[in-house]
């Protein structure tokens, strides 16, 4: 099955699967433009993009009706931002993807077997749809091969006063948290409560964790969530 906001494309029409292919991740180098001397200095790595590419037929003789299920799959594949995309062979995992082409039919050759249908992950990763969380304190293990999508959750019933959070690594440490429903994104490096940014209590010395594979405890006051994710 694929499912693309938890629709199945064969529900919408009868289509025949010819291939899946989904693309390694593009890796996009940062580089410094040298000066003087000839050539450019590397600076880093980083993951970009990914494609899924869907190949089908549909094997229609009435053309009308053909045209009618490809408007369907066009309709199936449409959507105004990244939305959950699930593929047979991961289960499990998902991967939120735009559909960036769609198919181009012929009006004449209704036993043509190369339709494409195009999704681009802007995110190249796959994650979890379950998510997992812990006490601040206590150790916990992130399996997964890239880093997870990653947040502490706090309720303060009053305002607090120099909070800290620690990895053993690095330290955030906020001079006061309101009252209030907090979120820290560890991934946006974000801190809010409710809808208001609180980043203007984040001191000047602090480092925001960062979300990685592996066994580690985070210190401090509140919940750890995280979702697991993959490069393949």
């Amino acid at each position: 099955m694929i499912l693309f906001r938890n629709i199945d494309l064969e529900a919408v029409a009868p289509v025949k699967i010819e291939d899946i292919r989904v693309s390694p991740i593009i890796r996009s180098p940062l580089t410094r433009e040298r000066p003087i001397l000839g050539g450019a200095d590397f600076v880093r790595v980083k993951d970009s993009l990914r494609t899924i590419g869907i190949t089908f037929s549909i094997l229609d003789e009435d053309l009308d009706h053909r045209q009618r299920l490809l408007d369907a799959v066009s309709e199936w594949a449409i959507s105004d931002k990244p939305e959950p995309l699930a593929l047979p062979y991961r289960e499990g995992h998902l991967i939120d993807a735009l559909c960036t082409t769609l198919p181009e039919p012929s009006t004449r050759q209704w036993w043509e077997s190369r339709l494409n249908v195009v999704f681009t992950a802007y995110d190249p990763y796959f994650y979890s749809p379950n998510e997992k969380s812990v006490a601040c304190g206590n150790e916990f293990i992130v399996t997964g091969s890239a880093p997870p999508l990653m947040r502490i959750e706090r309720t303060l019933s009053s305002q607090a006063s120099n909070q800290s959070y620690g990895d053993g690594t690095d330290t955030m440490t906020f001079s006061t948290i309101p009252a209030g429903n907090m979120v820290i994104d560890l991934n946006e490096q974000t801190a809010a409560v409710g809808n208001v940014s609180i980043m203007e209590y984040y001191t000047f010395n602090s480092r925001f964790l960062i979300p990685r594979v592996g066994k580690q405890t985070i210190t401090g006051t509140g919940t750890v969530k995280w979702r697991e994710r993959w490069k393949s």
